[in-house]
């Protein structure tokens, strides 16, 4: 009976040692099920890690690439509107330059018109300045011309009066009697006042204010110029002797009816003044 126990001791023993062998492989296996699930499960992680690492690199590049294409398209707009700035401002310079230029050509114009107004107004106030004494001059040979024309012996013809004297004189007295009435010896121009001076001398000679006396054969009028021209009679002047003086009329006959004759000779004379109107 006790070899039973023993035996059966020894066949518990054996079992529990065969019983324990399962046991343990159950706990390897399960501690390898563990340790393969552990590292299933970290390689899950890790690759779940891993996968969530790549998604946010991969979102941080979307996003730096969207902050780059947002940096270009600012400074895109940025140089497009600094551009269309730049492009106004020299716009607008260019109408400033312009608007000066316009405007200095203006200035320089109204500064040449100041200048030729300034000229003209120095230049009329000159020909006022004449014209005032012109008129002052004409008033007063009006008035001159009014005290002569009621004077006897005076007449009028084109701007000038003339004084036909009743009595005879030389030349040189007939002169000096014109001088002291403010006038000197006739001077013929033209056929209308020579015929004016035939009607005025009545039919007798009458000095006129040609001679020779300084130079010989030189006819000139009181008032130095020239005699030109004449109405001289046929052969005259002849400067025979000392014929340096012109009367107009001698013989009595028609124009032309001037001859030279003696300065010392007695005639009627004919004295004229201009009166400048």
């Amino acid at each position: 009976m006790s070899k039973s126990v023993y035996g059966n001791s020894r066949f518990s023993r054996g079992y529990l040692e065969d019983s324990t062998q399962p046991h343990e492989d159950i706990y390897m296996n399960q501690d390898a099920t563990e340790m393969q699930m552990t590292t299933s499960k970290k390689t899950t992680m890790s690759s779940e890690q891993n996968s969530s690492g790549c998604r946010c690199y991969r979102l941080a590049v979307v996003c730096l690439m969207m902050l780059v294409v947002l940096l270009l398209a600012a400074i895109a707009i940025l140089w497009f509107k600094l551009t269309t700035e730049k492009d106004q401002i020299h716009t607008s310079y260019n109408s400033m330059t312009t608007k000066r230029d316009q405007l200095q050509t203006i200035y320089n114009n109204l500064t040449a018109e100041e200048e030729l107004l300034k000229n003209n107004f120095t230049s009329v106030a000159k020909e006022r300045d004449q014209l005032q004494r012109k008129t002052d001059e004409l008033q007063k040979n009006i008035f001159q011309l009014k005290n002569n024309i009621n004077t006897p012996g005076w007449r009028y013809f084109s701007f000038s009066i003339y004084y036909i004297s009743t009595e005879k004189k030389s030349w040189s007295e007939s002169r000096q009697n014109c001088k002291e009435k403010g006038a000197d010896l006739v001077i013929i121009n033209n056929r209308e006042e020579q015929d004016i001076v035939e009607v005025w001398r009545r039919g007798e000679g009458a000095w006129i204010g040609a001679n020779d006396r300084n130079n010989e054969g030189i006819w000139k009028w009181v008032d130095g110029t020239a005699v030109s021209d004449g109405f001289w009679s046929s052969g005259e002047p002849n400067s025979k002797g000392e014929e340096d003086c012109a009367v107009s009329g001698y013989r009595s006959e028609p124009v032309p009816n001037w001859v030279d004759i003696s300065c010392d000779s007695q005639y009627i004379w004919i004295c004229e003044k201009n009166i400048n109107i």
